[in-house]
């Protein structure tokens, strides 16, 4: 089964974007046609601003398009973890600001008449096991504590194992690909460009230019709202990379109340319901693994059918996907100016939480590029991450791609090959070089550098979701080497196999 989220196969179809094919200059260019990068837009030609917003792939086709839809002030690492690090006084700014954010996308969605099903519900908590119980206690005092309606009762209301469940008013569900292609629709203009199919190569920032593969933007500030800035970034030193699956299954019986729901136990779901067209969907999140450390095959989707399954009487699984989140050692995410920039500003670490977090950094970098004052700049600041000794390699931060040089392929290598079945991969070492290697169900053979173009860490397989990931900063891969996302600017580079078996002929590959 392909992997395509529920948004993706239920949201109305759009309209075609044109690729960028000539030069620009506006006020701001941004980088990225998410929730992020569109909400900035929004406010910005609001205010007069002049601004141009780009996309590798397709309006909302990456992380807002793969979430779960979820809106709440509550956060996925929860509130007392950020009381406990940081101070009650952050936990209740932290929850203030994601109630604006939800406030936010309500006027928003009313303001333009987007259809969206956006619907203030509850947000869940439920304790599968008395281990947790005490957790989901204390989760309720932090919230109560940072101004939110919070209230325990006993049980669950839903049929899934439960001790004590905590219910917090002020969240929200909506369909989130749904929301940001009408966004897109109803802003833009002449005043607001909006480009897919359009990869950005390379970032000056003093000028700001952004030069993509046809045309140059010339701009006074860039924005990269790419949910991990593309490039070499101090922020990724630290950032931890998670990867987390979702399935949607028709529901047979009556759909849970609409709410947000998260059942903690030995494992972890995130749960809610969908109706689209008449038919309702169950929709359950989790199998969650840091990016490139774990064995990734249908086994992750697997047990999260299998959950929903001896819970709820549903059908076959009807959709299918799986999102990435980023999150800074101090659970907080950076939204501003980028520390070695003058005229860059970027928005990572949302963790889990990123329809919130990402429509939040849109506010707030168009306050700073417009200079006005935010309620929530110091807290969210990029610069509280700058120390004195860099790790290696983030000396100095960069929106170049790498440079590669030539790697001969010689028979020996070539026979390597062969053994490699339909619907297998493997990774080799050619001349002390590291090479990724996917057979495709057809027969197929596709041969790539088996180091990441961003740093140069190596590739682990998704079998799942057939793409090389990068087991350090989180760049993705498809098997013919094309950037899926992630911090790389430039894809792995290819061998092309299909040129012929002759002994002496010489194929060459890029190593980084």
């Amino acid at each position: 089964m392909d992997t395509t989220s529920l948004w993706q196969g239920t949201a109305a179809k759009s309209a075609c974007l044109a690729t960028l094919q000539t030069d620009l200059k506006v006020d701001v260019a941004i980088v990225g046609a998410g929730i992020t990068g569109l909400t900035a837009a929004m406010l910005l030609v609001d205010a007069g601003k002049r601004v141009a917003v780009f996309d590798m792939h397709k309006v909302g086709a990456g992380a807002t398009g793969n979430s779960t839809g979820n809106l709440y002030p509550t956060l996925d690492v929860n509130l007392q973890a950020i009381a406990a690090e940081s101070g009650p006084e952050t936990a209740a700014s932290v929850a203030a600001s994601r109630r604006a954010a939800i406030d936010c996308i309500e006027r928003t969605a009313e303001r333009h008449a987007i259809d969206c099903a956006f619907q203030r519900v509850d947000w869940h908590l439920i304790a599968a096991d008395a281990a947790h119980a005490q957790l989901v206690a204390d989760e309720q005092a932090a919230a109560a504590a940072a101004g939110l309606e919070a209230s325990l009762a006993d049980g669950s209301p839903l049929p899934v194992p439960a001790v004590r469940t905590l219910r917090v008013g002020g969240a929200a569900q909506f369909q989130p690909l749904a929301y940001v292609r009408g966004l897109a629709q109803a802003i833009g203009s002449e005043d607001c460009l909006i480009f897919e199919n359009t990869p950005v190569l390379r970032i000056d920032d003093d000028p700001a230019i952004v030069h993509t593969e046809h045309a140059k933007v010339h701009c006074g500030a860039v924005i990269l709202a790419t949910h991990t800035p593309p490039g070499i970034h101090l922020v990724q030193s630290s950032m931890a990379v998670v990867r987390e699956y979702g399935v949607a299954l028709p529901l047979h019986g009556a759909a849970p109340a609409p709410g947000v729901y998260w059942h903690i136990g030995a494992e972890r779901h995130s749960i809610r319901s969908f109706s689209d067209r008449g038919r309702d969907y169950l929709v359950v999140v989790g199998a969650a693994h840091s990016l490139g450390k774990a064995v990734v095959n249908e086994s992750q989707y697997d047990m999260l059918e299998r959950f929903a399954r001896a819970h709820f009487d549903v059908g076959p699984v009807a959709y299918r996907w799986s999102a990435q989140r980023y999150r800074m050692p101090d659970k907080l995410p950076c939204i501003g100016r980028n520390i070695d920039a003058s005229n860059t500003y970027i928005a990572t670490g949302f963790s889990g939480d990123g329809l919130v977090y990402g429509t939040l950094a849109g506010m707030m970098l168009a306050d700073e590029i417009l200079g006005k004052d935010n309620p929530w700049r110091d807290l969210y600041r990029v610069g509280r991450i700058d120390k004195e000794a860099r790790p290696e390699g983030f000396e100095q931060e960069s929106t170049q791609a790498p440079q590669c040089k030539p790697l001969q392929l010689d028979a020996a290598a070539r026979a390597q090959l062969e053994g490699v079945g339909a619907g297998e991969s493997r990774q080799l070492e050619v001349q002390g070089q590291p090479i990724a290697v996917y057979r495709n169900r057809e027969g197929q053979l596709h041969v790539v550098s088996g180091k990441c173009t961003h740093m140069g860490c190596g590739l682990k397989w998704n079998g799942a979701e057939t793409s090389w990931d990068c087991t350090c900063h989180g760049s993705r891969f498809s098997a013919e080497g094309k950037v899926l996302e992630g911090p790389a600017l430039v894809p792995l580079p290819r061998l092309d196999t299909a040129a012929g078996d002759e002994a002496d002929e010489e194929y060459g590959i890029g190593e980084v």
